[in-house]
């Protein structure tokens, strides 16, 4: 087993065969998987671009090679939401030697939640209880968001899909909107298809400027070498009202002092719908912290009951959840209070349902997310609504129900979708597949900093230093960033007081993170100190591997890494060499003269994972600098100081920041390791205390609009 291949995932070829249609170049994405949420659909197409792109399926520019003048590839992607336009952007940052074409049957790239103000959207909610479901932000490094209303979502996405586009010189791409007819069959070549269809030509950016002379609409015949359906969530078949467009059922009754409505479906749509319509000021982040966040004991029952559902070993969630409510009762008496206090009392709902038991809604073959099934719960045992299996219309002619208050959610027919483009042959071949074997992981394949160069992993020798500079860059929260900034500026500028002037000092913060399933150390912001070259993108974002360089050394040793007093600057270039810094880094500058890393501890050591979760670097040119004594222990008191106020009760008092806690898998350098022979003639440890923070274990500083407006925890 590789590097690039694990239990969970398999290789690229493994991960690419869960897309494709048999005997065709014919790919799908999260049609038949569970838990199709934004974020999930955006991580399944960023694991297809690397199973195309590794597997040599797609033809990319190497590393520091110039793109061709003219290909002969052209790939298409049917679907212009959230997945479609993830699957083009990883596309053209591996530097995909083709022409793409994306389709879109609507108006507008992300039709379905642009301008939704109604639907909240949090990128890891769905994880709930797991540690790290509440953070706000979606970690992608294409295309990544933050909670926000979906309107606000789309917003976001197309920024960063703009900023892509505009990054790239002379992009590949075409975009139709308002496609019609657009059918897919055999082509006559070999290992092609041929993809017919009327539809307005687009300005790719934004979806909006027509492009070409026309304006209109034309009818087109192209063979393609790749096709990609990304039609996503679907339309309901039978509702008056589409889940994404606005309504007021979570807003206060202004005409009547109570409503009763019929709330149809036993799905999370339905299920989402009837928490809106009867709990006042609802969000799934702030009712779950605000119910449960009081008692880690009680998250931690729930967490078990999560993972027996998970691993299958749960087939009664719902009788579960009656038993921990008894063996807990204070605890969950305390639930319901808080509930209770933030139920409506302008609404009444009668959820319709054909399971003639509320408990089947949480066993069996219902698609309900864990965190909704416990919700729903919580709200059951306060009389929150009424179950029901009678008719619809049964019920609407004994409660005077209007039509406007009768709300459908009997979910969407996904794979028709596919049925109404796809030519029967094709159609019929993807029925003859067995669905299992298109289950497509939610969970990164691709190693950390994979979409931040263009080309397959094992090319890129060919990169010189003004890539390696601003490469392999993955998301980084902007408090992260402004906090390590500030923190290094202050040790830059206690160092540069005695260092001597027009010789280079570099300062800087990583911060260790695991992205996709690769540990790295993250470069939190640009250097600071003397004669610091600021020319360029700035460098802050780089994901370097963990067991790389000075700082790759100290994360596995834990401990002060320093390079030896009176070294030569050649013998320091050779033990970086070895270390392979120029992997993932700039090769050292021949006239380095000194260098340390400094790492900053973890509370406590947990679940085999590294305790360091930072590392402090430190370089100089100058030929009489060193870092010791009593100059050491001022930069250690600083770290210690910063850890100090890192951790959560430290930051209670700021509003909207939060160190919130990141997954991180365990570590093959849990246990220390001894520095290597090869580089002790160049590189020392430090025996020193190090900085340890007081009660978390991540460096992840993120601002978030959640506000409680219940009991505070």
């Amino acid at each position: 087993m590789t590097a690039n291949e694990d239990m969970n995932h398999g290789t690229p070829s493994d991960i690419a065969e869960t897309y494709k249609i048999p005997d065709h170049p014919l790919y799908t994405v999260g049609t038949y998987d569970n838990g199709v949420t934004v974020l999930s659909q955006q991580v399944r197409a960023l694991n297809l671009v690397y199973g195309l792109v590794e597997c040599g399926f797609v033809p990319v520019t190497h590393a520091g090679k110039p793109a061709p003048d003219k290909v002969q590839r052209k790939i298409a992607i049917i679907g212009g939401g959230f997945a479609g336009l993830t699957v083009a952007a990883g596309l053209l940052a591996k530097g995909v030697q083709a022409d793409i074409v994306v389709f879109e049957q609507r108006d507008t790239l992300l039709p379905l939640q642009q301008g939704s103000d109604t639907r909240w959207l949090h990128p890891h909610i769905y994880n709930w209880p797991a540690e790290g479901s509440e953070i706000s932000a979606a970690n992608l490094p294409l295309l990544t968001w933050t909670a926000a209303r979906a309107s606000d979502v789309v917003v976001q996405v197309l920024s960063a899909w703009n900023t892509l586009i505009e990054k790239i010189k002379n992009p590949r791409i075409e975009l139709f909107c308002n496609t019609r007819h657009l059918q897919i069959h055999e082509a006559a070549a070999p290992k092609k298809l041929t993809i017919e269809w009327i539809g307005e030509k687009r300005e790719p950016r934004s979806g909006n400027v027509a492009e070409g002379s026309t304006g209109g609409s034309t009818g087109q015949t192209c063979d393609f070498d790749v096709v990609i359906t990304a039609t996503g969530f679907g339309i309901e078949t039978a509702s008056r009202f589409s889940y994404w467009r606005n309504d007021m059922v979570g807003q206060p009754n202004l005409e009547q002092p109570r409503l009763t409505f019929l709330l149809s479906g036993q799905g999370d749509g339905a299920m989402i719908d009837l928490l809106r319509l009867r709990i006042s000021h609802f969000r799934q982040d702030r009712i779950l912290s605000e119910l449960f966040g009081h008692n880690d004991l009680l998250l931690e029952q729930i967490r078990e009951i999560k993972k027996k559902d998970e691993e299958g070993r749960e087939s009664e969630t719902f009788q579960s959840l009656e038993k921990l409510s008894l063996d807990m009762k204070d605890a969950f008496d305390e639930v319901s209070r808080r509930l209770s206090s933030r139920l409506r009392r302008d609404t009444d709902v009668i959820l319709r349902l054909k399971k003639p038991k509320l408990s089947d809604l949480f066993d069996g073959g219902v698609r309900i997310s864990f965190q909704n099934r416990v919700l729903v719960y919580a709200l059951y045992k306060s009389g929150g609504f009424v179950p029901s299996t009678e008719k619809e219309t049964v019920l609407v002619r004994q409660h005077a129900i209007p039509p406007e208050r009768v709300i459908r959610r009997h979910g969407t027919k996904r794979e028709m979708q596919l049925k109404n483009i796809l030519s029967d042959s094709l159609f019929a071949t993807l029925g003859s597949r067995n669905r299992e074997k298109f289950r497509q992981t939610d969970e990164p394949s691709w190693d950390g900093g994979y979409f931040g160069f263009t080309g397959r992993l094992g090319d890129t020798q060919d990169a010189g230093d003004d890539i390696r500079r601003q490469w392999r860059k993955e998301y980084l929260p902007g408090a992260t960033a402004l906090v390590a900034a500030t923190f290094c500026a202050a040790v830059a500028s206690f160092l540069s007081s005695s260092h001597p002037t027009g010789q280079r000092l570099r300062v800087t913060f990583h911060r260790a993170v695991s992205f996709g399933r690769e540990e790295v150390l993250q470069q939190c912001c640009k250097y600071f100190g003397v004669d610091v070259d600021e020319g360029g993108e700035s460098p802050a974002g780089r994901t370097f591997p963990a067991d790389n360089a000075t700082i790759g050394l100290a994360y596995k040793t834990h401990a002060v890494i320093r390079s030896r007093k009176g070294i030569e600057a050649e013998e320091l270039a050779a033990a970086m060499q070895f270390l392979n810094l120029s992997q993932a880094s700039r090769s050292m500058a021949p006239d380095v003269r000194f260098v340390a890393a400094l790492p900053m501890l973890a509370s406590e050591d947990a679940h085999g994972r590294n305790p360091v979760i930072g590392v402090l670097y430190i370089d100089s040119r100058a030929d009489d600098f060193f870092l010791d004594g009593d100059r050491l222990q001022v930069v250690l008191n600083m770290m210690e100081g910063f850890a100090g106020n890192l951790d959560r009760n430290a930051l209670r008092d700021v509003d909207h920041i939060s160190n919130r806690e990141l997954a991180r898998a365990p570590s093959k350098w849990h246990t220390a390791v001894e520095i290597p022979e090869e580089v002790r003639h160049a590189l020392e440890t430090v025996p020193v205390p190090l900085a340890r923070m007081r009660a978390d274990s991540q460096f992840n500083l993120e601002y978030s609009d959640f506000i409680p407006v219940g009991e505070k925890q």
